[in-house]
């Protein structure tokens, strides 16, 4: 532009001198014509270089403006991941302005799980001429996080990469971006680790990325125009099964117009080909007229995962297999047990009720006692196994709960007695009567504190504290604190959380020392956990332990109004009895002999003046049911030539069945148990060992009916 200017001012100082030269006065004329038309054409190109100017000065502008405001964030990077330049959209994507942005690092912001990813990329960038990318996190201000994909290429001097950053944060922009820009949606496809093909609607492949054609195990060429019902391939179901074409992915979105999501297929070229697993979802494309154009499937491949799953679904039958057999050994184990400890236990009870010396009756608890721990251990490693398969539920009911107080302590009372122990119970005033939970767990975890606590103190008490927590949001829950306190040996602090562990022990002496299996404090803690509670420990080695938890119950308003009881009933220590359960007539099915004396002495006890009548298996018993006019069956489960399932369910079939309650007597106490005894028509279910208020009370609620 300045040349121009010296020209047309050159041209201009030239004509004044032609014009004192002493050329003619035409030629002089011509020389001056021919020099202003050339500072016309001088001053024309001065006029399109400024238009130039103006136009180049717009452009860089306009270019600029694309620049800042393109929909990508791009930023100019140093091998070592410095910014040196970055648009608006970059600053914004980093939510940071763009005078802090420049030379900061970009890694800052990676997280740190995707760091190893970005420095691999970044290296790529500079030591390889292909064109990379990536998929990191940022790590932006207040925890905001947000996914991005990084593309970039190398400047001309090599010294830079121009680094492309898209947020793919929603899925759904990444979707209309792939729709809206054929370009970026093949390049972002070609790079993704998950095959995808574009289908025709009739089905013709019109597009595949190469990890589609790895997968499938064909080349670009080969795949396209290629019909989904190809016979090179054949597509089969999970279970090995050809599928059929009208169920194909591509067909069932052509027929439905529906998107298929996770749909599993595997694809064989042959018959010797190996199966290859895929897990495929698709979409359909519509155009204006709402018809489908075009359907896009993606699918990875899951062979590895297909045949985890198939070895899983092995070691699941397997350990089912193991658990069944567990269970069975379990359940035969504890019948066979339970069995002769059942008159162990019941005739060793009678037998202390006697009049026994001093010598005999230290025995004969000695033997009573050695019986209960073993049922205990028997029933701790049944517990145990419910617990630990998940399946053991609270069966809640009315509970009156000093009775059953009044129960655990009668448990305990003769031994404490015995040595020297002073067993304590206070229980507040504002503890109701009756409540409703589960009453044998709750029984079971007082048993299992105030046995621990007895075992573990040679002098002092044992208290059992029950207090209320009044809730006053609902006036019919209540809170229920409840603990037990000894003076005993005390639990050192490094094992106070151990001893909650299966099978462990405070100390391995303490086994050899006092006995048991180490199973009693975690499954009264798993327990407490069915009732949304946890055992809690304060305990000073040498000082005694205080275990206790919270339950919160639903109280009963329960109360025996006179009105409901007939002349026949009177009250005994508040529990209903009635006068017409006498002169019952009875059927004992029982082939051990020993079971059936217990059976039939605690029937006498019970039912003065009853009628017992004996059955040693099933068809005896079918026999007796067909001659006699009976009121009850106390039906044994594991009987010869005919058990306690076919013999209910043959007599429940006979014309002169009369609807008498048939009740199970087992020594099996498994999980199901009870339900297979009431699912085979069985009324009722009483566990051996028999106890005595057990008995009376299933005997009390079915003959009173």
């Amino acid at each position: 532009m300045e040349n121009i200017e010296d020209d047309v001012e050159g041209f201009q100082q030239k004509k004044h001198s032609i014009a004192d030269s002493k050329l003619s006065e035409v030629e002089t004329l011509q020389l001056i014509h021919e020099l202003e038309v050339h500072q016309i054409e001088l001053e024309l190109q001065k006029e399109e270089l400024i238009l130039a100017k103006e136009e180049a000065e717009m452009a860089t502008q306009k270019y600029t403006e694309l620049y800042d405001f393109a929909p990508s964030g791009y930023f100019t990077l140093t091998n070592s991941g410095k910014i040196t330049q970055l648009n608006l959209t970059g600053s914004q994507l980093l939510q940071k302005d763009r005078s802090k942005l420049i030379n900061s690092q970009f890694g800052f912001f990676i997280s740190d799980d995707t760091k190893p990813i970005f420095h691999e990329f970044l290296s790529n960038v500079f030591h390889t001429n292909r064109k990379e990318c990536c998929e990191v996190k940022l790590f932006l201000e207040n925890n905001f996080t947000i996914n991005v994909y990084l593309t970039a290429v190398l400047s001309e001097n090599r010294d830079e990469a121009l680094i492309t950053a898209v947020d793919i944060t929603q899925l759904k922009l990444t979707e209309c971006a792939l729709r809206e820009s054929e370009k970026r949606y093949r390049e972002l496809l070609n790079n993704l680790d998950v095959g995808i093909i574009l289908h025709d609607k009739d089905t013709s492949i019109i597009f595949s990325n190469p990890k589609a054609s790895q997968l499938i195990g064909l080349d670009k060429n080969q795949m396209n125009e290629k019909q989904i019902f190809n016979p090179e391939w054949e597509f089969i179901k999970e279970d090995n099964k050809p599928l059929a074409q009208e169920n194909y992915p591509v067909n069932e979105i052509l027929n439905t117009k529906k998107p298929v999501k996770n749909f599993i297929i595997g694809i064989k070229k042959s018959e010797n080909d190996s199966i290859k697993w895929l897990l495929i979802n698709g979409f359909p494309v519509f155009n204006n007229s709402g018809e489908i154009a075009e359907i896009v499937i993606s699918f990875i491949e899951i062979t590895v995962l297909k045949k985890l799953e198939i070895e899983l679904i092995k070691s699941k039958d397997q350990a089912e297999a193991a658990n069944r057999a567990k269970s069975s050994f379990l359940t035969n184990m504890s019948h066979e047990i339970r069995t002769p400890l059942n008159g162990i236990i019941g005739f060793t009870d009678l037998l202390m009720k006697t009049n026994l010396d001093k010598n005999q009756t230290e025995y004969m608890n000695t033997v009573h006692e050695s019986a209960t721990i073993l049922i205990e251990i028997i029933n701790n490693i049944l517990d145990f196994s419910k617990i630990e398969s998940g399946k053991l539920e609270l069966n809640i009911e009315e509970v009156n709960i000093f009775e059953l107080i009044h129960h655990v302590i009668d448990i305990f009372k003769y031994h404490a007695d015995l040595n020297n122990i002073d067993l304590i119970v206070n229980i507040d005033k504002k503890v109701p009567n009756y409540v409703l939970t589960d009453s044998i767990r709750l029984k079971q975890i007082l048993v299992n504190l105030i046995g621990n606590a007895l075992k573990f103190t040679k002098d002092g008490y044992v208290k059992l504290n029950i207090s209320n927590t009044v809730n006053p949001e609902n006036e019919n829950q209540c809170h229920l604190n409840f603990s037990v306190k000894d003076t005993g040996i005390g639990i050192k602090d490094e094992n106070q959380e151990k001893i909650f562990q299966s099978f462990i022990q405070e100390d391995s002496s303490i086994t050899r020392k006092f006995g048991g299996t180490g199973l009693g404090l975690a499954i009264t803690n798993q327990l407490l956990a069915l009732m949304n509670s946890e055992l809690e420990l304060n305990s000073h080695y040498g000082e005694g332990s205080e275990f206790f938890f919270t339950v919160e119950l639903e109280k009963s308003n329960h109360e025996y109004d006179s009105k409901d009881l007939d002349d026949n009933v009177e009250v005994v220590e508040g529990i209903p009895f009635d006068k017409n359960l006498l002169n019952k007539k009875i059927l004992v099915v029982e082939d051990n002999k020993i079971n059936m004396l217990l059976v039939k002495t605690l029937l006498k006890s019970i039912l003065p003046g009853s009628t017992v009548l004996e059955a040693s298996d099933g068809k005896k018993a079918i026999k007796l049911y067909k001659k006699e006019k009976l009121d009850l069956i106390l039906m044994d489960i594991q009987m010869p030539h005919k058990n306690g399932y076919e013999t209910t369910a043959e007599i429940k079939q006979l014309k002169q069945y009369n609807n008498i309650p048939i009740i199970a007597l087992t020594a099996g106490i498994m999980l199901g148990e009870k339900e297979k005894c009431l699912e085979s028509g069985m009324d009722d279910y009483v566990s051996k060992p028999i106890i005595r208020s057990n008995l009376e009370k299933v005997l009390f609620k079915w003959l009173k009916k």
